[in-house]
Order: C-alpha cells, then sequence, then structure tokens
C-alpha cells in the first residue's frame, strides 16, 4: 500500500501536465414583444416574451491542452425560456460536440450546427450577428443543419481563406433515405468577408430531425466594413423539386454605430417562392449597451407577403433587456 501511494505522488506531476480548462458562460433574454394578426387569421400577441430563442442559454466550454500543438475540446449548450423557465425544445443540450484542433484545424463530432451557420452566420448578418431568435428580420440563411451525429472539419484560416465540410449520415435521419452534406468558405481580407456555402438534402427547421431529399440550398454572401457603417447582403437559392418550396432570398443588412453604446440597424428580405409568392420584409432596430455585458435593445418592423401565413396586418414591435456572462 505504501509503495502504491509512493507511485501515485511520483506520477502525480505527470497527470496534471495536461492543462484543463472549463469555462461557464450563457445569457437572458427578455422583453416586450407586440406581434399583429396575420392574413390566414393567425391572432395578434401582446406579451412578455422570449424574444431570442438561443440567447437565453447555459454553456459549458472545456478545453484541454493534450501537448504537440494538440487539442481536445467540447461544448455543451443548454436552452430555456425565462418567461416560463421550461427548456427550448425537446432536447435538453441544443448543441453538444466533441472535438480535437491543431496545426490542421478541428474535428468535431455531435450535434452542432453546420459549416454555413458556423462559417458565415456571424460574419455576415451584421443586422443580428447570432442570426438567431423571434426578431422581424429573419437572417439570411436558408440551410439550417444542426443534425444528430454530425461529423464536421474546419480548416485553419490561411491567407484569409477558411473551409469546412461536414456529413450526417442517413441512418441518424427518421427517414434512413439520404445523407446530407454541406460545404463552406469564407474570405476575409480587412474589411471585406466573402462567403460561399452549398448543403446537399437540408432540412428546412432549425433543429432538424430530418433531412429532404434534393431540398439543395446554394448560399453566397458578402460584407464590407466602412469607417463606421457595416452592410452585409446575401443571396440563398433553395432547390426542392416536388416539394414546391424552390425560392430564391436576398436579405440587405446594415449597422451603424452612434457613440460606442448605441448603435442602429436595418434589414431588408425579398423572397419569392416557387416563382410565383413574394414577400417583403422591413425592419429597423436599435441597440444601447450600458454595459460590456448589459445590453437594452429595440425593433420595430413588417412583413408583407403573399403567402397568408406570413403576412402582417400591421408592424411587429419589440423592446428587451440582454445580459450575457
Amino acid at each position: 500500500m505504501l509503495r502504491f501511494f509512493c507511485a501515485v505522488a511520483l506520477s502525480a506531476p505527470c497527470l496534471v501536465h495536461a492543462q484543463s480548462h472549463v469555462n461557464v458562460s450563457g445569457g437572458f433574454v427578455a422583453g416586450y414583444k407586440f406581434t399583429p394578426s396575420k392574413s390566414d387569421g393567425t391572432a395578434s400577441k401582446n406579451a412578455i416574451d422570449n424574444l431570442e430563442a438561443a440567447g437565453s442559454n447555459l454553456t459549458f466550454r472545456g478545453v484541454e491542452d493534450l501537448g504537440s500543438g494538440l487539442k481536445a475540446n467540447f461544448v455543451l449548450n443548454h436552452r430555456f425560456d425565462p418567461t416560463t423557465g421550461s427548456q427550448t425544445g425537446s432536447s435538453f443540450f441544443t448543441n453538444s460536440k466533441i472535438g480535437i484542433s491543431g496545426g490542421f484545424g478541428e474535428i468535431s463530432m455531435g450535434k452542432m450546427w453546420g459549416p454555413v451557420d458556423e462559417l458565415l452566420r456571424r460574419q455576415l448578418d451584421v443586422y443580428m450577428p447570432l442570426g438567431l431568435g423571434t426578431t422581424v428580420y429573419g437572417g439570411p440563411l436558408d440551410a439550417p443543419t444542426r443534425y444528430n451525429g454530425t461529423l464536421m472539419y474546419m480548416s485553419p484560416e490561411v491567407g484569409g481563406v477558411r473551409v469546412s465540410g461536414a456529413v450526417v449520415s442517413k441512418s441518424n435521419m427518421a427517414s434512413k433515405q439520404q445523407h446530407t452534406t454541406e460545404l463552406a468558405a469564407r474570405y476575409r481580407n480587412g474589411p471585406l468577408v466573402l462567403g460561399l456555402g452549398y448543403t446537399l438534402n437540408a432540412g428546412n427547421t432549425a433543429s432538424a430531425v430530418d433531412n429532404f431529399k434534393d431540398r439543395d440550398v446554394l448560399t453566397v454572401g458578402g460584407r464590407y466594413d466602412f469607417s463606421k457603417l457595416q452592410l452585409g447582403l446575401t443571396y440563398s437559392r433553395v432547390s426542392a423539386p416536388g416539394q414546391a418550396q424552390d425560392s430564391d432570398r436576398y436579405s440587405l443588412g446594415a449597422r451603424y454605430p452612434l457613440t460606442n453604446a448605441l448603435a442602429l440597424k436595418f434589414g431588408y428580405e425579398f423572397l419569392e417562392v416557387a416563382n410565383r409568392d413574394q414577400s417583403r420584409t422591413v425592419a429597423f432596430g436599435a441597440e444601447y449597451r450600458v454595459s460590456k455585458r448589459t445590453m437594452f435593445f429595440s425593433e420595430v418592423g413588417r412583413t408583407q407577403s403573399d403567402i397568408r401565413a406570413r403576412d402582417d396586418k400591421g408592424v411587429t414591435f419589440m423592446l428587451g433587456m440582454a445580459h450575457r456572462f
């Protein structure tokens, strides 16, 4: 027994050589929201609301230095509705991944956003950098891929270029019929950002449990940061033969800081579905940061559409507060 404890004591420096760090972060987002009735008869809403579906969350991130430039990492993200205290969605952990990174890039496994969201969304969506939530302006991406059992590779950035690819086996889909594959590339050079993405057999909801055969999505976008003004323009083409879901979406976002604390923003989207139904959305917003972690925000906008389920009979207005920790 004495020899055993001596052996443990002598090996302790080796056991703790690999440094491991776990960070806890998250946030709360809530406020008042008025949503008008829609042309299909959907009633208006006038209440305190969970204004950003992904904003209220508790996230655990861990990194361990394995030596030789290698690191092991994981992410566990739990989302909740602060107005009810319940979790958002059916999954306790909305995102969960484990991976290894080094000079070669990063390889990850689990349930996570695909390459288009991970590489392009935060860069191209200048209106709402998170690109998620119950905002009036919907955001520029039409290829949500956050499936169970995703295998993804993310390259290091070389000469301003970074690429990523992911595959999800059909075994993880409810239909068991086809794989999902997604590729994305991003180029950054000073104030200019360009992005390109393509998804084969994409789903049509943020946490899709299944994909759709031949529902393919092309995403092309760019962003330019002037001395203060940030402009982003994105085009998404959805090709879904036989599903009446073919669509073209053009999204324009702008952000302008009046002061270090106050920023104004503008969003416009034009959507055409099946070369027939058209939808136009206009949104204006403001963000006021009272500290590094606390922000007040407001937004007003309207959608006018040939699609009765989207057409607002009035304007949507929201006023809320966000705190990150």
